[in-house]
């Protein structure tokens, strides 16, 4: 399938692709200070190191600039951005309101078909042997992905990609030490709330489950299963 009869064609994927690993790349730099607040980043200069065109890293400066960790200036170009814990602390409570709006619409339809998100927590456990926190941290934002596709609602999928939740994940696996077997683990309630069809219940472990991440917390997340 082509173009022309609504298909994607194979090089839009390879850039879509491509750009997400620059993206990606960009992020482990800044969460381990290699690339500090105030640094310049130049897209020749990633493009050279990466071995890539300017045009994925140009997405990649896009998506990072709408999150907030990079920004450009006339006449100064592009610098990473200085991202303090409370600013990143207040996407979390817009997060877990999405996602408990998601949960409670979810509800019914996971108890009559729970099979995508049983095998997103599968795919989850899974990752979570590699210790790769990079990896991880993709296939959670799959998993939470599917909670909120659960509900059946359009407009509440692109609001909640609008908050860049790929991002906001890899920064918060990159800079906390929380083991990557418990963290799957944790997900593991939602999805046996959301397939008893408890709407409320599920309201609440999805409440208590994103509001456990804020930036800067000294204990790890505690998750709640019943």
């Amino acid at each position: 399938m082509g173009a022309a009869d609504g298909g994607t064609s194979p090089g839009l994927l390879d850039r879509a692709t491509l750009g997400s690993r620059v993206r990606d790349y960009l992020l482990v730099e800044i969460a381990n200070g290699r690339l500090a607040p105030g640094s310049p980043v130049r897209e020749l200069d990633i493009a050279k190191r990466l071995g890539t065109s300017q045009t994925p890293v140009r997405e990649a400066f896009r998506e990072l600039a709408a999150f907030g960790l990079l920004e450009a200036r006339s006449h100064v170009g592009t610098r990473v951005r200085e991202v303090g814990e409370r600013e990143l602390a207040e996407a979390v409570p817009v997060r877990a309101a999405l996602e408990a709006v998601a949960a409670r619409l979810a509800a019914p339809h996971v108890a009559a078909d729970p099979s995508r998100l049983e095998a997103a927590l599968d795919e989850l456990v899974r990752v979570a042997t590699l210790d790769d926190r990079l990896a991880y941290a993709n296939a959670c934002t799959q998993f939470h992905r599917e909670v909120v596709r659960s509900a059946q609602n359009d407009s509440l999928l692109r609001a909640w990609n609008a908050l860049g939740i790929e991002i906001m994940t890899i920064m918060t696996m990159l800079t906390n030490e929380e083991p990557l077997d418990v963290a799957a683990e944790g997900h593991r309630g939602i999805v046996e709330a959301l397939a008893s069809g408890d709407a409320e219940r599920s309201v609440a472990i999805v409440n208590a489950h994103v509001a456990a991440y804020i930036p800067g917390a000294t204990e790890p997340p505690v998750h709640v299963t019943a």
